[in-house]
C-alpha cells in the first residue's frame, strides 16, 4: 500500500518539474541527458518516482539553472537530506562552486554537473597544498596565493582554487555547533554514570559500546572543533578529512541511543542542516507517536535535561534521581524497539 505522504510528495515534485519546464523551456529529456541518466524510452525515472540520491536533486536543479536556495529547499523538503554546507570540503563546497559557476555561465556550453569529480580533485589538492599554513596558523588564509602546480591544474581551475582558499579558515569550525551539543551531552551522561560506578560500566565514550555502535563512537570521538582525522599514534590532526555520516536516519538513530526525544532530536537535526522530524511521514510519524508516549511516562529524564542542558536552576534532583534519569535515557532505544515489536512494526532506527 502506497504511503499517502509519498504520493503527495511525488505529486508536488512533478508539479515543480512541470512548472520549471514551462518557465525555462528545458525538457525532461534534456535534464536526463544533463545528469547522465537518459533512458532509451525517453521516460526519466526522476519524474516517475522520487530520486533517491542527493546528487540527482542537485543535477536536476543545475539542469534547470536553479540557485542554491532552491536546490537546498528540494534537499530538505523532497529528499529529506542535508542542505549544502560550504564548510563541508568532503563534498558540498565543490557542489556550491559548480552550481554558482553554472548560473553565471550564460553560454550554457559546459556541463558542470558531470565535472564534479574533476573539480573535487582540484579542491582537495588546494586543501593539501595549504594544510601547513592552516594547521600552524602561519598565514591569513583569506589572503593565501594559490601556487598549485600549473602543469597539472591550469588556469581553467583558477575559480575553484580561489573558492576553496576563501573558505579554508572556515573548515576548522565545520559542524562544530552540533558536535559541541553532542560532546556536552556525552560528558554530562558519563559524569552522572561515574557518580554511581556500582550500577553501571559506563565511565568513558568507549565504555558505551552496546549503547552506541562502532561508527557512532568513531564519529563522536576526537576534537569536535575540527573536520580533520586525528592521527591515533601522534594525536595530531592529519590532512585527511573526517567524513561525516550522510544518512539522516543514522543521525536520528544516534540521537535515540543517547536518550534524545523529539525536541532534542529536532534541535540537533536543524544544526546539521536537516529538516526536523516530520509527522506527515509514515515512519517518522510512528516515531513521533512512540516518543511522545515514552516521554509522558518518563518525566524524570526531561527534568534532568532541563536542568543540565537548558540551565533551569529551579530544578533539584538527587544523585539517585539523576542516575535513574540517565538510565531511562540510555534505555530509550530498547524501549522503542519493544513497543514496535509488540505492534508488529519494523523499527528502522537500528
Amino acid at each position: 500500500m502506497k504511503n499517502t505522504n509519498d504520493t503527495y510528495l511525488l505529486r508536488s515534485w512533478r508539479n515543480t518539474l512541470d512548472h520549471l519546464i514551462l518557465v525555462t523551456g528545458t525538457s525532461l529529456s534534456e535534464v536526463a541527458v544533463y545528469i547522465g541518466g537518459a533512458r532509451p524510452d525517453g521516460n526519466p525515472g526522476f519524474y516517475q518516482k522520487m530520486p533517491r540520491k542527493r546528487s540527482t536533486f542537485i543535477g536536476i536543479g543545475m539542469a534547470f539553472r536553479q540557485p542554491v536556495e532552491v536546490i537546498n529547499q528540494w534537499l530538505t523538503d523532497y529528499a529529506r537530506k542535508r542542505r549544502l554546507y560550504a564548510k563541508d570540503i568532503s563534498e558540498d563546497l565543490v557542489w556550491l562552486y559548480l552550481i554558482n559557476a553554472n548560473l553565471n555561465d550564460t553560454s550554457g556550453s559546459v556541463n558542470y554537473f558531470l565535472r564534479y569529480e574533476e573539480f573535487q580533485a582540484v579542491a582537495y589538492a588546494v586543501f593539501r597544498e595549504r594544510w601547513d599554513e592552516i594547521s600552524l596558523g602561519l598565514e591569513d588564509t583569506a589572503d593565501v596565493e594559490i601556487s598549485l602546480g600549473q602543469a597539472e591544474y591550469g588556469p581553467q581551475y583558477d575559480g575553484i582554487k580561489e573558492f576553496v582558499a576563501q573558505h579554508m579558515d572556515a573548515f576548522s569550525s565545520a559542524y562544530a555547533k552540533p558536535r559541541a551539543m553532542l560532546d556536552r551531552w556525552l560528558k554530562q551522561v558519563i559524569s552522572t554514570c561515574r557518580e554511581d560506578p556500582e550500577q553501571t560500566v559506563i565511565s568513558s565514550l568507549n565504555s558505551m559500546r552496546g549503547w552506541l555502535d562502532d561508527s557512532m563512537i568513531n564519529f563522536l570521538s576526537g576534537d569536535c572543533s575540527t573536520v580533520n582525522v586525528i592521527d591515533r599514534k601522534t594525536g595530531k590532526r592529519s590532512i585527511n578529512i573526517k567524513r561525516m555520516p550522510k544518512s539522516r536516519r543514522k543521525y536520528i538513530s544516534m540521537c535515540l541511543a543517547l536518550g534524545m526525544t523529539t525536541n532534542d532530536i529536532d534541535e540537533f537535526l536543524e544544526m546539521m542542516g536537516y529538516a526536523p522530524i516530520d509527522v506527515s511521514d509514515r515512519d517518522e510519524g510512528k516515531l513521533l507517536a512512540a516518543l511522545m508516549e515514552w516521554e509522558n511516562t518518563h518525566l524524570l529524564q526531561r527534568a534532568y535535561k532541563n536542568l543540565h542542558f537548558k540551565g533551569d536552576a529551579r530544578i533539584e534532583l538527587s544523585r539517585e534521581e539523576e542516575f535513574r534519569a540517565v538510565r531511562d535515557m540510555l534505555q530509550l532505544k530498547s524501549d522503542l524497539e519493544e513497543v514496535y515489536k509488540q505492534k508488529d512494526q519494523e523499527f528502522i532506527y537500528v
